[in-house]
C-alpha cells in the first residue's frame, strides 16, 4: 500500500511534466475509444509457453477496454480482463479483474505511438481445491506499456505488456488488442 501512495502521485507528476504546453494551447476535443483483445499470461515469472514452445491453454487471457483520450498525451482507461483458468484434475484457479488507470502516449508524428500506463486493478479469484471453493478479492497496483500502430483513421492495433499484482501473486500479461477510436 505504501508503494501505491508514492507511485500514483509520481506517475501524475511525470504525466503533467511530459505534456508539452502546446498540447494545452488549443482546445482539444476528448476522443472516446473502445477495444478488445487476446493475450497470454504467466504467474510469478514462469514461462509463457510449455516445453514445446506453444502457449499453454490455461495461459490465454482476453480483455475489453474503453477510454477517453483527453489530449494527445493523456488518456483515462478502464478494462475488464479475464486471466483464464488453470485446471488440474478437480482443482481450478480462475482470476478476473477491472482496472482503471492513466495512459501516457509519446506522440511521434508517425503511425507508431509508444505508451505507458499505470493504475489499479480490482480483482477476484475463484479457487476450487478438492471440491472445496474459496473466493478472494482485492485491489492492487498495475502498470504496463506498449506500442499502438495506426491501421486506419479510427482503428489501431495495440501490442502491450502489463503487470498485475493480485495480493502476493504477480501476473504478467502480453496482449494484442484492436482499438476503435470515435
Amino acid at each position: 500500500m505504501r508503494l501505491i501512495k508514492h507511485v500514483i502521485p509520481g506517475t501524475l507528476l511525470i504525466a503533467l511534466s511530459a505534456v508539452s504546453v502546446s498540447a494545452f494551447a488549443e482546445p482539444v476535443q476528448p476522443q472516446v475509444y473502445i477495444g478488445g483483445g487476446i493475450g497470454a499470461g504467466r504467474i510469478n515469472g514462469e514461462d509463457f509457453t510449455n516445453n514445446d514452445d506453444d502457449i499453454e491453454e490455461n495461459r490465454v487471457s482476453w480483455k475489453a477496454q474503453a477510454g477517453i483520450k483527453l489530449n494527445p498525451v493523456i488518456s483515462i482507461e478502464g478494462q475488464y480482463i479475464d486471466f483464464g483458468a488453470a485446471n488440474r484434475n478437480s482443482d481450478r484457479v480462475k482470476a478476473t479483474g477491472w482496472t482503471a488507470g492513466l495512459v501516457l502516449d509519446i506522440p511521434t508524428g508517425i503511425f507508431v505511438t509508444p505508451y505507458a500506463k499505470a493504475g489499479a486493478i480490482r480483482w477476484k479469484t475463484d479457487n476450487r481445491f478438492n471440491n472445496l471453493s474459496a473466493n478472494e478479492t482485492g485491489t492492487d497496483f498495475t502498470w504496463g506499456g506498449g506500442v499502438r500502430f495506426q491501421l486506419a483513421d479510427n482503428i489501431d492495433l495495440r501490442a502491450e505488456y502489463e503487470r498485475f499484482r493480485l495480493d502476493s501473486t504477480h501476473v504478467d500479461n502480453i496482449a494484442a488488442t484492436v482499438q476503435f477510436n470515435f
